[in-house]
Formats: structure tokens, C-alpha cells, sequence
């Protein structure tokens, strides 16, 4: 950075309009340019022309000037460097180098976003020995700082995180089944409240130590005691108990239809006790498990992710990972703190045959997340929300049709947990004079509502809106932006009036509403009034003692009714994926997330 500073004072204390042309100059003259002594003057020029910038001739005898060529022109240089330090590794200071120029030269951000939005996708080398090396390369907007299983809160972070652990148990997507996983075999007793699982042997953590029973009952139970936003996983469980190297035996409080389904989730993920204790808060950057992938390197430039060679479940076809950190994302590309960074373009490059245009027949992926986007209402705060009139009517006026039709994008209308009664949508606009009338009945007086969320682009469009609607009907809105981390402490979550969140819902449908409703993480089990979670609670209970599917689908759209009725929340939408992938790029497919699962990646020569 400062031999770039100095080759920019060089060429400024030039004569105008002598770029590439010899130019006769003093090396005291080169010196008071620098700021230096003739020495390091001398030293520096030598440095330059030793990168190709500029040439240098030293004037040979008393009294004979030198001779200086700059070489490249200023901005050229600097997008040169920005380059060669992402090839390197150094993200950070390559954003840093732009961002200090981009005022002098506006073309130059552009010019470098153009160029590494080249950088992205599947690039095919060959290393020594001809042997084949294929890397994944995406880019993120933020660092990947928080990859413990227990604490990870974002579905980017979860989507790592399913790379680097394994559960004791899987749940099959298609089948919509457990399966094992770590655990090859389990069972339980009669009443289900004691449940011993038999653990694979052989099993390597990525440091190099073979999974233990002692490693799940740490796991486990560092989930139930630590400050997780993800104990309510581990609720119904009394004991964890290494019976034997290989066998765990677990005590449940009473029967738990979901207890399975609870292992199978990315937050129960088995971690090695002895590496978590030596890295004590440093174990969520530098995490070990032992998934398929680990993590080789995880700093403020890029994450890197390698094949782990002895995988219990067979090594990836991918050999690495690469998810730069690029706040200032390529022209075009939108990302959100819950997206998937595969919705990227997935581009093949090679270094050992490049495709012509003509050749390339481009997959289409498109698929809806099942997740979905909402804004609760906080009706244990004291204030106009704890009136249900008052809910009943904000829920009106925050039309998720209009909000669609308005933003656009890839919003779509979100199907939530079957759509059960009062979350049907209707496309029908308030009346403003009802409204006005509502809100005498009401005695609201014009206090100002919190809305909180985060500060990504989808968020801060929908929070936007929100506020401009209400602001309509004479509703006042403050928006406060809060980070992930900080909107999940309780605190804040209690202090809001309205929240504009995310739920995460896949295949386990009965487990993601459960989820929703008791995830610390997320504003609804905060809004909630004591005994109208008490209600729900006693539905979620019975739903979880039904013993058809029938029993539990027919509990669950009771729990949609009643959180229709307390006016709970507000769905507004799912986003579409849209991806497109090279054609000799196999195992590509979207999930309930829309992510794509690396393991199953693979190139096609």
C-alpha cells in the first residue's frame, strides 16, 4: 500500500502529460517527491521498477540527471494491485486500496466489480502432477465468524455449519424420514422415554481424534445448558449418558414424537470436547467437526472449505470452497443475511480448456423457499399492541399483496403451514375513513411504534414500506436496525412493537412450527402474552402425542387458527431462487432453503 502511495506523489510531481515518456529528473528531486532520503529514494525507484511500473536510469557521474519512465498510469496500477492482492488471498485490503481512490477515479469501484464478479463460480485447475483440482468460488457480504452449531443464527451460517457437523441422526428430505447418521442404530423402551444409540466406529473429527461417546454427551449437553437460542431443542431431555465408548444413552422427561427430528437439526451437530474447550470463543471461527468439509482458513477476506478425505459418508466430489467476503457485492447480485450465496451464478472456468460461448447450454434452477417472511406484533408490550382491535387492524393495513405488487423482486406469495383460515390472503385495500374510526376506537394517539430488523437490502425495503403504509392511515413508525446477533437478544426483541424477521421452515413441518414458537432467536415467542402462549403450548403439546400424521396436521392448523385469531403476525412472502449453472456441473438442486449441498456437487469432464 505505501509503494503504491509513493508511485502515486511519483507521478503527481511529474510533469503533466509525461506518462511513458523518458523524463530527466534529479534522485534529490525523486527525494523531496517522496518525503525520503536519498537512500531510500534510491531503494524505492529500484522496488518500482522491479514490479514493471516505471524504469529507471541513474544519471552515471557528477552532475548527470537521471532518467524516469512511469510506466502505468496511476489508476491502472492501483486496479493492477487490488487484483494481484485477491489473488493472494487479501480481499480486505484489495476493497480497501479501491475504496481510497474510487473518489479520484468513479470508474475505478465499477471497473474492479466488473472484474471480480469474473472471479465467481467453478474453477478447474491442475496442480503438480497433473492432478485435478476443483473449486467452488462464491461471494458473501460479511464475514462467516459465527460457525458454532449451537450459536449459529443466520440459514448462511446453518448451511456451513451442515458441511462442517454431522447429527447423530438425518432426516431424509424425499422420503421424509430419520435415517442414521453418526448413530447406526438406536432404540427405545416402551414408553419412549429412554432412547440408547450405537455410535459408528472410526468416525475422524477434522483435528484428527475418533468420535467418542463422551463427544455427543458434551455436545448435547452443551446445547442444553449454554446461552443457545436452540435449547428448546434439547427440552424434553433429562439425562445424556455415556454407557460405553460407543453407546449414548439418553432420558427423556416424558415421550417426545419429535425427539428424532430434533437430532437431525444442523444446531444439535457433534462437536470434539477437547478441541471446543482448548478454543474456547475462538472454536466459532476456527470450527472442527466432523462433516464433510473443514475449514482451512476463515478471516475478514474468505472462508475455504476442503474436502475432508476420510468422511465416514464418502469424500465430496468438490475438493474446495471458496466464499469471498465482498460487502460491495458485483452490479446485479442482491443478497440478504438469510440467503443462500449459491443463488450466484455457478460459472465453470478452466485452466485447461475454456468453453466457447457457443458451446455453453445453461441449466435453468428455479424453486420457492419454504421459508418465509413476516413482521410480528408485539402484544406483551404495554402500549396500543396490546389491544387485539389494534393488531387486528395493523394486520389489515400490512397487505401482503400490495406490499408484493409494490417491491416486486423476488418476492412470492408465502404458503404458511398449509394457510389455515386467517392467514388466506385477500387483495383488498383499507378503507381510510374505517381506519380513522378504528383508531379512535382504539385510543390510539399517535404514539411512535418500533419496527426493528436488519439492515439488509430486502429487510430495510419491506420495514420502507411498512412504515410509509401506516404512516398513511396516520400511524407512526420509528425503524431501528439492529445486526443479527443483537436482534436476537431478548431485550431488544421485548422492546419492539413490530419486528420484520425470517422463519426457517422445511420438510420437518411439525418441528419448524415448533420453531417459530419457542426459538429464542425469534421475536413471536417474545410477543406472545403469558396466556395466550400457555394456549399454544397446550396445542403443540397434543400435537406432539397425536399418533397419525392426520391427528398432527389437524392440531397444527388449530395453533395457525389461533395465532390467526391473537393477530400474532403478518406473512408476507417467500422469495423465489432463480440460479443458473454450467451444463457439466451435476448434483445441482434446490432445497426447502434454496441452498444447494455441496457434497453432492460434481463436475462432469
Amino acid at each position: 500500500m505505501q509503494l503504491v502511495e509513493q508511485y502515486m506523489r511519483l507521478c503527481a510531481g511529474c510533469a503533466k502529460g509525461s506518462l511513458g515518456q523518458p523524463q530527466e529528473i534529479a534522485l534529490a528531486e525523486v527525494a523531496a517527491i517522496l518525503f525520503c532520503t536519498l537512500r531510500n529514494a534510491t531503494l524505492t525507484v529500484k522496488k518500482m521498477q522491479s514490479q514493471g511500473w516505471l524504469i529507471w536510469q541513474p544519471g552515471r557521474g557528477r552532475g548527470n540527471r537521471s532518467v524516469l519512465t512511469c510506466v502505468l498510469a496511476p489508476v491502472d496500477l492501483i486496479l493492477s494491485v487490488a487484483k494481484e492482492m485477491v489473488q493472494k488471498g487479501d480481499i480486505r485490503t484489495s476493497r480497501e486500496l479501491i475504496e481510497q481512490y474510487q473518489d479520484e477515479w468513479p470508474a475505478l469501484a465499477e471497473d474492479f466489480s466488473r472484474w471480480m464478479s469474473s472471479q465467481f463460480g467453478l474453477h478447474v485447475t491442475r496442480e503438480k502432477g497433473n492432478s485435478r483440482v476443483d473449486t467452488l468460488r462464491l461471494f458473501f457480504d460479511r464475514p462467516f465468524h459465527g460457525l458454532d452449531p449451537i450459536h449459529v443464527l443466520l440459514r448462511s451460517q446453518t448451511h456451513l455449519a451442515k458441511h462442517l457437523f454431522d447429527c447423530l441422526v438425518r432426516f431424509d428430505p424425499v422420503a421424509k424420514r430419520i435415517e442414521p447418521h453418526l448413530s447406526f442404530y438406536w432404540d427405545s423402551n416402551d414408553s419412549g422415554t429412554e432412547w440408547t444409540f450405537f455410535l459408528r466406529k472410526g468416525v475422524m473429527f477434522h483435528h484428527g481424534r475418533v468420535l467418542t461417546a463422551n463427544d455427543v454427551c458434551y455436545s448435547l449437553q452443551r446445547l442444553k445448558e449454554k446461552q443457545s437460542k436452540h435449547r428448546w431443542l434439547t427440552a424434553s431431555i433429562k439425562s445424556i449418558i455415556a454407557r460405553e465408548e460407543h453407546i449414548v444413552v439418553i432420558t427423556l422427561d416424558e415421550p417426545d414424537p419429535f425427539f428424532l427430528h430434533a437430532l437431525s437439526k444442523e444446531y444439535v451437530g457433534i462437536v470434539p470436547h477437547d478441541y471446543v474447550e482448548e478454543m474456547g470463543e475462538q472454536f466459532a471461527q476456527m470450527p472442527v467437526g466432523t462433516g464433510p468439509f473443514r475449514v482451512v482458513r476463515n478471516d475478514d477476506s474468505m472462508i475455504v472449505l476442503e474436502a475432508f478425505q476420510p468422511y465416514f459418508g464418502g469424500r465430496p466430489f468438490l475438493d474446495r470452497i471458496e466464499i469471498w467476503c465482498v460487502p460491495e457485492l458485483p452490479e446485479g447480485a442482491k443478497m440478504n443475511h438469510s440467503a443462500d450465496p449459491t443463488q450466484l451464478l455457478l460459472a465453470v472456468t478452466s485452466a485447461w480448456r475454456k468453453p466457447e460461448p457457443n458451446e455453453i447450454s445453461w441449466q435453468g434452477f428455479t424453486g420457492q423457499e419454504q421459508c418465509f417472511q413476516y413482521v410480528s406484533l408485539n402484544g406483551a408490550k404495554v402500549g396500543p399492541l396490546r389491544d387485539p382491535a389494534f393488531r387486528k387492524m395493523l394486520s389489515g393495513i400490512i397487505s401482503p399483496v400490495e406490499l408484493r405488487k409494490d417491491l416486486k423482486g423476488t418476492r412470492e406469495r408465502a404458503v404458511v403451514w398449509g394457510e389455515s383460515g386467517p392467514f388466506r390472503e385477500r387483495d383488498e385495500k383499507s378503507d381510510h375513513l374505517a381506519v380513522t374510526m378504528h383508531l379512535q376506537a382504539c385510543g390510539y394517539k399517535g404514539e411512535t411504534l418500533l419496527l426493528y430488523t436488519y439492515p439488509d437490502l430486502d429487510h430495510v425495503e419491506d420495514a420502507e414500506w411498512i412504515k410509509e403504509k401506516c404512516g398513511q392511515f396516520g400511524i407512526n413508525i420509528e425503524i431501528v436496525y439492529a445486526d443479527p446477533e443483537e436482534l436476537a437478544k431478548p431485550a431488544l426483541l421485548e422492546a419492539a412493537d413490530l419486528v420484520v424477521d425470517s422463519a426457517n421452515v422445511d420438510e420437518r413441518s411439525e418441528l419448524s412450527l415448533r420453531e417459530f414458537l419457542h426459538a429464542d432467536a425469534l421475536s413471536i415467542s417474545h410477543h406472545l402474552p403469558s396466556d395466550q402462549k400457555a394456549a399454544l403450548n397446550r396445542l403443540v403439546r397434543k400435537m406432539g402425542l397425536a399418533k397419525t400424521r392426520r391427528e398432527r396436521q389437524g392440531y397444527m392448523a388449530s395453533i395457525m387458527e389461533l395465532l390467526g385469531d391473537m393477530y400474532a403476525f403478518v406473512p408476507l412472502y417467500s422469495n423465489r431462487v432463480e440460479m443458473l449453472a454450467h451444463p457439466r456441473l451435476s448434483g445441482v438442486s434446490l432445497d426447502a432453503y434454496g441452498w444447494i449441498d455441496f457434497f453432492r456437487v460434481f463436475v462432469r469432464a
